[in-house]
């Protein structure tokens, strides 16, 4: 199974929500939709994918599950005609502000803010569409107010998360520690600079999930079965 979402599902997705009902406009109805945020280190991509194939068969709907994760970027991009190349600019994480400043300065890209909130309108108008997994980038605070979305947060120990990155991209337990201190470091940052929000903060998600004491079919069931139990009667599922 690869680790980074299909840009071309992303795509596909899009263009078929776009052929339903016209360029700018998704579903007058929301959802249903799920956020996934996460510790680095306790395996969100897998999760979020092993979700889409069970949702496809126990809540379905008009459009395949479809997962948004490092693509949300791209594919925001790609809608609107702007280069892939500007992706590197937004990375999650506090953007640095001397290399976004000679950026607009020189002509490369729009500015770093405009993009950010073009993101940010992007998972908004996914998640009302339905049918999407987002992970990161704050999606539970950028969909805040959609209904019939889901907020999980995965978390675990340091040590299982440094062994679990250590076994991931083949580097010592040591280094693995180092790189998830950082890459979590920027989330937070990123959510802070962006919302104003603390992304560790419980009550901003439905449901935590501590993956070293919940083996990843158990959190597909949990987290399958909420959503089902969440949506209103007459969606179709539940």
């Amino acid at each position: 199974m690869p680790s980074q979402p299909s840009l071309g599902h992303a795509a596909a997705y899009i263009n078929i929500q776009l052929s339903r009902l016209g360029h700018g406009h998704f579903s007058k109805t929301t959802g249903p939709f799920v956020t996934i945020s996460c510790e680095s280190g306790t395996g969100d991509s897998l999760l979020a994918r092993s979700l889409a194939q069970r949702f496809e068969h126990e809540v379905p709907g008009e459009s395949p599950w479809t997962v948004f994760d490092r693509n949300i970027v791209e594919s925001m991009l790609q809608s609107r005609h702007l280069s892939p190349r500007i992706a590197r600019f937004l990375p999650e994480q506090k953007v640095s502000e001397i290399n976004a400043s000679i950026g607009e300065l020189v002509g490369l890209h729009p500015s770093i803010w405009s993009l950010i909130q073009r993101t940010n309108e992007m998972m908004r108008e996914l998640a009302r569409a339905g049918n999407v997994i987002l992970v990161g980038r704050g999606a539970n605070f950028a969909t805040a107010g959609v209904e019939n979305g889901l907020n999980v947060r995965l978390v675990a120990p340091p040590e299982f998360r440094a062994d679990h990155t250590a076994q991931d991209r083949g580097m010592t337990r040591e280094a693995a520690a180092t790189h998830n201190s950082h890459v979590d470091a920027g989330r937070r940052s990123y959510v802070r600079s962006v919302f104003q929000e603390d992304i560790e903060r419980s009550d901003a998600y439905d449901l935590m999930i501590n993956v070293s004491r919940v083996p990843l079919e158990q959190a597909v069931d949990i987290v399958t079965d909420l959503l089902r139990h969440r949506l209103p009667a007459g969606s179709g599922v539940g």
